[in-house]
């Protein structure tokens, strides 16, 4: 009798953990630790938003019956993680906050499910994006209080480990250190394109003369590195993931001059084009 409840509640864990390793692209219940530890070495806050949306997520696909291998691959985790983090980001945590968690990290796992049965291209982290452009539009009508400044002091890695770090939307080159480790337990290949993705994105910063400030805090940069690791897609590709990294500059250039929180919109709108562009040249050879 104890065994079986040992072995579900082992396979819980596992589940939320990998959870929290999707948000990087990776399936690796160790790497999914490290970055929750990474996530808490800066903000204990965010990091109690991320277990809050991933077991939220986790226990409603659960609930559902929604497919136990998606599940247990972390595929319904992630963006309810993303939503706790995202919200303590943006606002001072207060039973709203807490309520917009759950409901948001739930809602992500219906718009998951829909998208894996009729969208053509991977969700990536578009559930999350949507739900909070719509609380970050409804906040002033739901009156919520804007989280307190956070200074980082730490010393500079000229926004290469930042922009790791911002992946989960940590601007703490420790953090960023902690995701590139659990990065490179689960696959190597994953951890250079990170870095390389995020050079060369945060190289074109440069080159535009885009805001310093921006630019050494890693905003430019965490974009490119998941752009560059979803397009590798462990093959011996280079073009896709160096051209997915370098084409989500001039798409945060967009959302920044608009005044639309950025997010991960990113990565997903560059993943997304190059996809098809590789896919109307499949079709047409």
């Amino acid at each position: 009798m104890t065994k079986p409840i040992t072995t579900k509640l082992g396979n819980c864990l596992v589940s939320i953990f990998r959870g929290i390793s999707q948000v990087i692209l990776q399936r690796n219940a160790l790497s999914g630790f490290l970055f929750i530890l990474g996530v808490t070495v800066n903000s204990i806050t965010m990091a109690i938003g991320v277990v809050i949306g991933v077991i939220t997520a986790t226990a409603c696909a659960n609930i559902l019956n929604y497919p136990v291998k998606q599940i247990e691959d972390g595929l319904f985790g992630y963006n309810g993680a993303l939503i706790g983090v995202v919200i303590f980001l943006l606002y001072a945590p207060s039973l709203m906050t807490f309520l917009l968690i759950v409901g948001g990290s739930a809602l992500t796992v219906l718009i998951m499910r829909f998208m894996l049965l009729h969208f053509i291209l991977p969700p990536y982290t578009a559930p999350y994006i949507l739900v909070i452009w719509a609380i970050w539009i409804l906040a002033p009508a739901l009156d919520l209080a804007p989280t307190a400044a956070f200074v980082n002091e730490n010393t500079s890695t000229w926004g290469i480990f930042e922009g790791i770090g911002q992946i989960i939307f940590q601007n703490n080159a420790i953090t960023g250190i902690c995701f590139l480790i659990g990065i490179f337990i689960s696959n190597k290949s994953h951890a250079c394109w990170s870095i390389i993705g995020g050079m060369l994105a945060t190289s074109l910063a440069m080159f535009l003369a885009l805001s310093p400030t921006l630019i050494l805090a890693g905003l430019f940069g965490y974009n490119a590195s998941l752009s560059a690791i979803a397009l590798s897609n462990g093959r011996k590709r280079w073009l896709a993931p160096i051209a997915g990294s370098i084409l989500t500059v001039p798409i945060a250039m967009a959302f920044m001059s608009a005044d639309i929180i950025v997010l991960t919109a990113p990565f997903v709108i560059a993943s997304w084009i190059i996809l098809l562009i590789q896919r109307k040249l499949t079709l047409t050879h």
